[in-house]
C-alpha cells in the first residue's frame, strides 16, 4: 500500500518505521529536514508539501492535538478515497473532523496508542480505539496496520482517562520545579519511592512542551479533574484511604510493592 505519515515527530517516526517494513511509506512534515532524515532512515520518501490532490491508501495523522483537526479537514478535502488514521491524545477536539470526513466517504480510524515511543516490539503495545463510523470495521482496519493489543472506549471515557494523565503530567513537573532547591539533597537521600517517582519524573521530561502543554489546554475534562484532586486535598490521609474501594479490588498491591524492588 501507499501511505503518507505526517508529522515526523517521536510517534509519527515509530509509525513510519513499523509501516515501512510491508508498505511504500512518504513523509511530511512542517519541518522539512526532520522528514528528510525520517524517509532516508526508512527508506521512504520525503513529501515537500501537501498541496495538490492525495492519492495515498492510508493516510497517518501524527502531529500536535491543537493542529489535528485541520489537518484531518485538509487531508480529506484532497482525497477522493482511502483512510484517514489520527492518533492523538485528545480526542474531543478532532472526533468532528474525523466524522465529517467519514460522511466525505474516507475511511476513518482514531487509535491512541498507550504507551511512548520507546517501546521497541509494536506488538506488545496497547491503544484505544475510538469508533467514529463503525467500530467493527475501523478496528479491523487499525488491525490491519498495527499489532496493538486495543482497547475499544467512547470518546468521554477516553478523555477523561486523559485528563488524569495531563494532571499527572502537570504534577510531576510541579514537583520537579518547586523542589529544584533541594535538588542534590533529595537525590542523595531517595528512598525506593522517590527514585521511582523521579524516574517518573525524568521520562516526562523528555515528552515535549508543547504535547504536555496540549494534554491540558484541549482536554474538555482537565479542569474537573483538576478540581476534584485539589479538593480530596483538603482531607487527611484516613479519610483518603477510606474511598480506595475499586483501586484496591483493580490493583495488586504486593505484586507493586515487589516490583519497586525488582
Amino acid at each position: 500500500m501507499e501511505v503518507l505519515v505526517i508529522g515526523a515527530g517521536a510517534l509519527g517516526s515509530v509509525l513510519a518505521e513499523y509501516l515501512a517494513r510491508e508498505h511504500s511509506v512518504s513523509v511530511y512534515d512542517v519541518d522539512k529536514g526532520r522528514s528528510s532524515r525520517l524517509a532516508d532512515r526508512i527508506g521512504g520518501r520525503s513529501v515537500e508539501s501537501l498541496g495538490g490532490p492525495l492519492s495515498y491508501d492510508v493516510v497517518v495523522i501524527s502531529v500536535p492535538i491543537s493542529a489535528t483537526p485541520s489537518v484531518v479537514r485538509e487531508v480529506s478535502a484532497k482525497m477522493d478515497e482511502g483512510t484517514i488514521v489520527e492518533v492523538s491524545s485528545v480526542k474531543s477536539p478532532v472526533v468532528p473532523s474525523m466524522r465529517e470526513a467519514g460522511e466525505r466517504g474516507m475511511e476513518t480510524v482514531s487509535i491512541h496508542p498507550l504507551f511512548g515511543p520507546g517501546l521497541k516490539d509494536l506488538s506488545r503495545g496497547r491503544a484505544a480505539l475510538i469508533p467514529i463510523i463503525n467500530a467493527e470495521r475501523e478496528l479491523e482496519i487499525s488491525s490491519s496496520l498495527f499489532p496493538f493489543e486495543y482497547v475499544v472506549v467512547t470518546v468521554e471515557d477516553h478523555d477523561r482517562a486523559m485528563a488524569w494523565l495531563a494532571l499527572i503530567h502537570l504534577i510531576l513537573h510541579a514537583f520537579l520545579s518547586s523542589s529544584e532547591g533541594e535538588a542534590e539533597v533529595i537525590k542523595s537521600l531517595e528512598t525506593t519511592t522517590l527514585r521511582w517517582f523521579l524516574r517518573l519524573g525524568a521520562s516526562s521530561l523528555l515528552q515535549s512542551e508543547s504535547l504536555t502543554e496540549d494534554l491540558i489546554k484541549e482536554n474538555p475534562y482537565f479542569q474537573e479533574v483538576l478540581d476534584r484532586f485539589l479538593s480530596s486535598m483538603s482531607e487527611d490521609v484516613g479519610q483518603l484511604r477510606k474511598r480506595l474501594r475499586r483501586w484496591m479490588d483493580l490493583l495488586d498491591l504486593e505484586l507493586s510493592y515487589r516490583s519497586l524492588y525488582g
